[in-house]
């Protein structure tokens, strides 16, 4: 069944148009990865169809209701999240103050501390730092933290916007992992990631983006064996 559908949609900064008349869709219980160079218009779609960004042309539907125009903060409610690029924590916050901010807009208050304890059974690391600021924590930890309090407000659709960035090499395959059983665990996954060989590899469906266009898409392991995707983005010649 289709969770989320981009029909055409094209997003302009001023005159400069970084998405041209982009289409695709995520089904239920998938993990979708799109992938392309700096520039491409990744972290421009995410924010897109976060609400943080209106497209100049397009539609956007999700759980089969039209969000073209939704305020971002709606859309949280109904049931799509994200762990922006950056982390975007709040440094000056505890661990347990920031997963709070995560149950903003909730009305089923009761399943918050049943959701609490998937995000610490996911990330024992931070149960194990509650009581301390964002702001300390190493660079992993903190995307892990992302990652929880976007997991708080009990999305259907979670968007991942680059999660391995910046990160050290143990701290990206745990983040991956732990990326897999989230989605296990029954929820869907868009995710924007620089690192293709990982975001193929973990995923049912990926789209590479150029320019602000779609120009190959496919299963993960389709374009893991694509040789213009392997020279490209894999480092394979």
């Amino acid at each position: 069944m289709t969770l989320l559908e981009v029909e055409g949609i094209s997003v302009h900064y001023g005159r400069i148009r970084a998405i041209r008349d982009m289409s695709f869709t995520v089904n239920e219980g998938e993990v979708v990865s799109l992938i392309g160079a700096n520039g491409a218009g990744k972290t421009t779609t995410m924010k897109t169809i976060s609400g943080i960004l209106n497209p100049s042309a397009g539609k956007i539907t999700f759980a089969g209701e039209d969000i073209t125009r939704m305020k971002a903060h709606i859309r949280v409610v109904r049931g799509i999240s994200q762990a922006p690029e950056g982390r975007g924590i709040f440094p000056g916050m505890t661990v347990m103050e920031n997963l709070d901010m995560g149950t903003f807009g909730r009305k089923d208050r009761s399943g918050v501390p049943q959701d609490l304890e998937r995000v610490f059974d996911l990330f024992p690391r931070l149960k194990e730092r509650i009581k301390q600021y964002g702001g300390t924590m190493s660079g992993g930890e903190q995307q892990m933290l992302a990652i929880g309090r976007a997991l708080m407000s009990d999305p259907k659709l979670l968007l991942l916007d680059e999660p391995s960035m910046g990160l050290a090499p143990q701290f990206i395959r745990q983040i991956f992992k732990i990326i897999k059983e989230i989605n296990n665990q029954g929820t869907t996954v868009l995710m924007v990631e620089q690192n293709a060989n990982q975001a193929l590899a973990g995923a049912h469906r990926a789209f590479v983006l150029e320019t602000g266009e779609i120009t190959h898409s496919g299963t993960g392991k389709e374009l893991l064996a694509n040789p213009a995707i392997k020279e490209a983005y894999l480092g394979v010649g």
